[in-house]
C-alpha cells in the first residue's frame, strides 16, 4: 500500500462507529436472511465502479491514539447516472479480517445518504459491502478485492445493486422529482440516463446469468 500519511484529529469514535456498524449489518442480515422468502422482488441498479489504489493516513481516536485509515475515491455510473463525486474512508476493525467506514456517492439526481462500509477478508479476498440510502430507497453493492496487497492496485466492479424499490418506473419517478432544479437540457439527459436502468440490468442479467 502506498505509505503516505496524513495527520485528521477526529472528534467522534470512529471505532466505536464501525462497531455500531457491525452490529447493525448484522442485524439487518439477519432480519433480510428471515424474510427472503416473503418478501417481494425489488428493483435493481446496475453499477460499474472503480477504486483507483488507497491512500494510507492516519486519525486520532478519542484517546489521542493513533489510527490508520484508508481513503479513495470512487468513480463509474450508478443505475445509469454517472457518479459526479464519490470517496470512501475504511478503518481496520478489531481483527486483520474485519473493519469498517464510511462512503459518499453523488449523481445529478442527488447523494447517498448515511453510507458505511462493511470490509471482510475470507484469506481468497477482501469484500467491501456499500450500505446508504438513496434517492429514498435502500441500497446496497458489494466491490471485491484481492486478500493480500488490498488496495495497492485499482479495483473494479459491475453488477445489480439491491434496492428498495419495486420497479423501474418507481426509480424513474424518484429521479424524476429529484432534478427539477437542474437545467432543462441536464434534466432531460438525467432522466433519459436514469430511464436506461433497465437495458443495462437486462443486458448484464443476460451475460451473467444472474435472474
Amino acid at each position: 500500500m502506498p505509505t503516505r500519511s496524513q495527520s485528521r484529529p477526529q472528534r467522534r469514535g470512529p471505532w466505536r462507529l464501525a462497531a455500531v456498524h457491525l452490529c447493525l449489518a448484522a442485524a439487518l442480515g439477519l432480519i433480510a436472511g428471515a424474510g427472503a422468502v416473503r418478501a417481494a422482488p425489488s428493483y435493481p441498479l446496475y453499477y460499474s465502479l472503480e477504486i483507483p489504489p488507497v491512500l494510507t493516513g492516519y486519525e486520532m481516536d478519542d484517546n489521542q491514539n493513533k489510527r490508520v485509515i484508508y481513503t479513495s475515491v470512487l468513480r463509474g455510473t450508478l443505475g445509469g447516472l454517472p457518479v459526479e463525486a464519490a470517496a470512501l474512508t475504511m478503518r481496520p476493525g478489531a481483527s486483520a479480517n474485519a473493519g469498517g467506514g464510511e462512503f459518499s456517492l453523488k449523481t445529478a439526481a442527488g447523494g447517498v445518504k448515511n453510507g458505511f462500509i462493511l470490509m471482510t477478508a475470507d484469506g481468497r479476498q477482501t469484500t467491501m459491502l456499500f450500505l446508504g440510502t438513496y434517492l429514498g430507497a435502500r441500497l446496497q453493492f458489494r466491490i471485491a478485492g484481492p486478500a493480500t496487497n488490498f488496495g495497492s492496485a485499482a479495483m473494479a466492479a459491475k453488477g445489480l445493486a439491491d434496492t428498495s424499490f419495486a420497479a423501474h418506473s418507481e426509480y424513474l419517478a424518484a429521479v424524476t422529482q429529484a432534478v427539477p432544479n437542474l437545467p432543462p437540457a441536464a434534466r432531460a439527459v438525467a432522466i433519459t440516463q436514469a430511464d436506461g436502468n433497465l437495458r443495462l440490468v437486462t443486458a448484464y442479467q443476460g451475460t451473467s446469468g444472474t435472474p
